[in-house]
Formats: structure tokens, sequence, C-alpha cells
């Protein structure tokens, strides 16, 4: 067992340090993370440079969505609470992300139009809470500072959520170059959206800190 001061030491080190990221952040750099990496793979993915399932990266979305799911009751298409019936529905959608991400080719069609469906939907509706019903963005936009980013960062990455949905249901629509330029961006806007959010975070108590839906 280490001595008493070396364990303060590690504690008070940049690596030791206690973490104040919140868990929708942590999700939201995962997502982020996911989207840029799949976005810069999939120009050698094109040039046949490296094998690719498509299946397995869809079974991989629905995981992560799931997860967020099940722990705090945000899905693609808002958030809702985390009642029984919202946990077990982010239980069936990890089981079929899983399935598709171990055995690629059972379930192809619908995991392709399962995500292009929570992308292209799921990024309709949040941007219609965001911008109708309280006239949200309009007063965020009113307030100097970091709500003007939150406002920025949620349009771009439920914009380029709607836009990556389509190309996911209609794959021919994009060249993999462009689709790759898009991820790249979508993935952008994810780490924006997490500082910006991070920053409210910290900005606003979090009883009153505004959340982008």
């Amino acid at each position: 067992m280490a001595p008493e001061g070396q364990q303060n030491d590690k504690a008070s080190s940049p690596a030791g340090a206690v973490s104040d990221l919140s868990l929708e952040v942590v999700i939201i750099l995962i997502f982020g993370i996911f989207m840029l990496l799949f976005g810069l793979l999939l120009f050698w993915i094109h040039t046949g440079d490296l094998p690719y399932a498509p299946d397995s990266t869809y079974g991989l979305f629905l995981v992560i969505v799931s997860f967020q799911v099940i722990t705090m009751g945000k899905t693609p298409f808002g958030d809702l609470r985390r009642s029984w019936a919202v946990v077990i529905l982010g239980i069936c959608t990890a089981i079929i992300g899983m399935v598709a991400c171990f055995i690629p080719g059972t379930l192809s069609v619908l995991v392709r139009v399962l995500v292009g469906v929570m992308l292209s939907l799921g990024g309709t509706a949040l941007l219609l809470q965001l911008f109708l019903p309280e006239e949200r963005a309009r007063t965020w936009m009113k307030i100097s500072g970091v709500l003007r980013h939150l406002t920025v960062a949620c349009t771009l990455v439920y914009l380029m959520s709607v836009i990556l949905g389509l190309v996911t249901l209609f794959p021919g629509i994009t060249t993999d170059p462009q689709t790759a330029v898009l991820l790249i961006i979508y993935g952008i806007g994810f780490f924006y959206l997490s500082w910006s959010l991070q920053t409210v975070y910290r900005v606003y108590p979090p009883e009153e800190t505004p959340t982008p839906g």
C-alpha cells in the first residue's frame, strides 16, 4: 500500500485528478470519436486498403445509442422519462446492435434502416424541438457567450444527423469520399457540442442548465 503522501500527490496530479465530465458529455465525445474515426478510415475503405463490414458499423452505433437511452433516457428523438419501457427499448436496441456486430449479414437491412431512421427523423425532431416549441434557440442566441455556442453546435449536429440519415437510407446519393467528409464534419460537430455543453454545466448550476433536447 502506498504511503499517504504519495496517494495525495497522485490525486493532485493532472492524471489523478477527478474528472468533472458529465456522463452525457462523455457519450457525446464517444459519438464524436466514432464519427471522426469512421470518416477518416472510410477513405482507405473506399480504395480497398481496409476491410469493411457495414453491419458491424451500424451495430456499434446502435449499441452506443442504447447506452445513452438506458442510462439517461435520451433517445435520438428527444428526452424521455427513464421508465422501464425506455430501459427495455434500449436493451432491445443493444441486442440488435450486438447481433449485427457478431454476425454480419443477418440483420443487414434492419440495422441500416433503423440507423437511417434514427438519424434522419431523430435529427428532424430535435431541430423542431430546438426552434419551435419554446423558441429555445432564439432565446439562447440573445444571450452572449456559451449559450450561443450551444445553439450553433446543436444545430450543426442535428442537421448533419438528417443528412447522414438520408445517406444511410439512400447510399447512392453520395460517393464514399463525400460521405467521409460529412462524417468528419459530424464528428467535429459532436466535439463542439460536448465542449459547449460541458461549459454550460460549469457556468450555470445544474438545475438551471438549458439542455439541448
